[in-house]
């Protein structure tokens, strides 16, 4: 139960029956359950999910629904029951998400699970309710330019509905985590509806600081074994205890001023190696967390379940069931009750005319929540100013040394070293023969803020440079190329891949540039590798007809579909409807100005049953490691 209202069961005229889609764990239920509401029914698509609103029912969930394991979809009018009079729900907002628009690109309403509001549509359709209650991240404003949001809302109005939205976050209603999402009311009254005022920070009428994370777990009791979630193995293990409460990855950048970074800035995503800070709320719960995802517990290890409840405001005496990762996914993708219960108090006044104390916010109110953020971003680049004024004083990030090595893919006999790295004056050539032609195939020259020259150099810029010539007709060379500066990168570094130094496509912030990139051949992948090399070219749409042009007469009759397979059997992280429906369907775009390494592949195949070339590899699904755990699974692919 919420500890700030009593319960208000009994205060309506009579029972107000609610029907809940997309139920999940049953947050949104739990909320409206508290307020007084009667949740009559509740289905979920996910088994687990539906056994946990039939576990809690008639126990930390007052109501005794019924429960049903179902696809939304499948729902048919006589399936549900009558005289529902109001009806809550969010269909799955992967496809709008922060993490979709990771993946590839939000794809909204062009995925499957963007469509289902419309079967949300048709059961409102069905039930006539007088009210309904709508709840997604806030990223749906955005998807596809803003129509998706259009199309969403004129759905709701033409079921006869006037609605009101507002992004709101749950920390200010008592949740001791940062979670925005957005709410809609749908309701037939004449008035505007309006939303309940923050019960909790600076947007509060009292001023009422947020609460904490260790307010939140004091006097929990847990059940697991604590020993067994220190994080003890994998590449970055024995990083986590010394990040600092409150920090994350960004701890070991040179932007944060430690002296032998680790990771680039903004090479991974917030909540990579994030530690809770006991004296400040969270930042949002995942529900598919990676091996090194938080957030963390301050002590260095994970949270428990019991903890993922009460950071997610959920009472103890509710149950999750389902291993711990099941468990942590319900969580995760919940709405917290503690809004929940709130919004549903304004419901109850608004629309059903229920007497309770409540505090609305007027309609033209503004919240300060990203104003927040905007500040403490501001305060953030002022940190890193005054870092980057010292970084002459810093130990180097990079160790110039020789060696000579291996680097696949490449046509030289095994075991022969292909790769030779050399000082020089102004920093490094790297010399990459890729077969067994003498042809000088591509020349590039890096730059590398950053670099300290050999230690008999008269001075120290901060600015050095990579040169890099590569021999070979193969059109595999470029690969070669690359990984030979991947492989020079992990040596000379404490940086685990060039990915560190680029950045997510979808943000990148590379600290190298490419000042030349010069190609000795006609052959159309060293054209688009010199055309990658521009880091204009990358993470924009350019039109299909562009790529084709690169590639020209060479093609003879094989489809833009065709030279997108070849391409990315080569590597390169080309994207466009046919593999990513998030695109336009007729334009393209690039993810890298570089091939992606060997170790570090996505699943590239384009699903088709036959293909002008048939080339087997062996690929690392996970490209990020921030995206999903450490991990050596390995498959073979075909294109």
């Amino acid at each position: 139960m919420n500890p700030e209202f009593t319960q208000t069961q009994g205060v309506f005229p009579k029972p107000i029956r609610v029907a809940a889609f997309f139920a999940g764990a049953g947050g949104l239920d739990l909320g409206f359950d508290q307020a007084g509401f009667d949740v009559v029914y509740a289905t979920d698509f996910v088994p687990q999910c539906a056994e946990t609103l039939r576990v809690n029912s008639s126990s930390a969930l007052r109501s005794a629904p019924e429960v049903v394991c179902a696809d939304i979809r499948s729902l048919r009018k006589n399936d549900l029951p009558t005289d529902i009079d109001f009806v809550i729900g969010g269909p799955p907002c992967q496809s709008f998400s922060a993490s979709g628009r990771r993946a590839g690109g939000a794809a909204g309403t062009l995925d499957s699970r963007g469509t289902l509001f419309e079967a949300y549509c048709r059961v409102l359709s069905w039930l006539k309710p007088k009210g309904f209650l709508f709840e997604n991240v806030r990223g749906i404003l955005a998807t596809n330019g803003g129509e998706d949001w259009e199309r969403i809302q004129e759905a709701f109005r033409e079921l006869g509905y006037t609605i009101s939205f507002r992004v709101l976050d749950a920390l200010d209603y008592g949740a001791p985590q940062q979670r925005e999402r957005l709410f809609l009311v749908g309701h037939r009254a004449d008035q505007t509806f309006l939303f309940p005022e923050p019960l909790f920070g600076p947007d509060s009428s009292d001023g009422r600081p947020h609460i904490t994370a260790s307010e939140a777990l004091e006097g929990i009791v847990n059940s697991e074994d604590i020993d067994a979630l220190y994080l003890r193995d994998g590449k970055y293990s024995h990083l986590l205890p010394l990040v600092p409460p409150g920090s994350n990855y960004l701890h070991f950048t040179a932007k944060r001023g430690f002296p032998n970074p680790v990771f680039a800035y903004r090479s991974r995503f917030s909540d990579f190696l994030y530690k809770a800070d006991p004296g400040l709320p969270v930042k949002t719960l995942i529900a598919s967390p990676g091996k090194y995802t938080g957030p963390f517990h301050w002590d260095s290890r994970y949270f428990t379940v019991a903890e993922y409840k009460r950071l997610q405001g959920f009472p103890d005496e509710y149950e999750i069931t389902g291993s711990r990762s099941d468990a942590i996914k319900q969580i995760g993708n919940s709405v917290s009750p503690k809004i929940a219960y709130i919004l549903a108090r304004a419901i109850a006044v608004q629309i059903f005319g229920a007497d309770l104390p409540i505090s609305l916010l007027p309609a033209s109110a503004s919240l300060s929540f990203d104003k927040r953020k905007s500040a403490k971003a501001k305060n953030t680049r002022q940190l890193h100013a005054k870092v980057d004024q010292t970084m002459t004083a810093m130990t180097q990030a990079f160790s110039l040394h020789e060696y000579t090595s291996r680097v696949e893919p490449t046509t030289t006999p095994i075991g022969r070293h292909n790769t030779k790295v050399i000082k020089t004056e102004d920093g490094i050539a790297i010399s990459v023969r890729a077969d067994g032609s003498r042809k000088l195939f591509a020349k590039m020259t890096i730059r590398l803020p950053g670099i300290v020259p050999p230690e008999n150099a008269k001075s120290a810029p901060r600015d050095a440079f990579i040169h890099v010539e590569l021999f070979g007709e193969s059109p595999h060379s470029i690969q070669t190329m690359w990984n030979a500066i991947d492989e020079w990168v992990i040596k000379s570094s404490n940086f685990h891949s060039l990915f560190e130094l680029y950045g997510h496509f979808t943000e990148p912030h590379p600290i190298f540039e490419i000042l030349t990139f010069s190609v000795y051949s006609e052959h159309p992948i060293a054209r688009f590798a010199q055309h990658c090399s521009d880091f204009s070219n990358c993470s924009v749409h350019l039109k299909k007809s562009h790529l084709t042009g690169i590639f020209g007469s060479s093609m003879g009759k094989r489809s833009f579909l065709d030279i997108v397979e070849i391409l990315r059997n080569y590597r390169f992280d080309i994207r466009c409807f046919e593999t990513n429906i998030a695109m336009p369907k007729d334009k393209y775009m690039v993810a890298y100005p570089f091939t992606l390494p060997l170790r570090k592949q996505m699943n590239f195949s384009v699903k088709r049953k036959e293909s002008p070339l048939a080339v087997s590899f062996t690929t690392d699904k996970h490209l990020f490691d921030s995206i999903q755990d450490e991990s050596d699974n390995e498959s073979t692919i075909t294109i």
